[in-house]
């Protein structure tokens, strides 16, 4: 199995005791600039890292969701 690489963090995406550990989707994750929020594009087999999933992934996808019910 190739070593998967965060596409958020570049770090190298690892999860103690498990051999086919595959990362997580990253799309939706949105990351704080000096000038606000952006949305990266993401191609379909990227993968993101837990603490950038934590980080960036699921708060981005709440802010997403409560702002298009406005």
């Amino acid at each position: 199995m190739k070593e998967l690489i965060c596409c958020i963090c570049k770090k190298p995406i690892k999860k103690e005791g498990l051999e086919n550990y595959f990362g997580n989707n990253p799309r939706g994750a949105l990351i704080p600039t000096s000038d606000g929020l952006i949305e990266p594009e993401f191609k379909d087999d990227d993968r993101c890292c837990d603490e950038c999933d934590i980080k960036f992934v699921i708060p981005g996808r709440i802010y997403t969701l409560y702002n298009k019910k406005k």
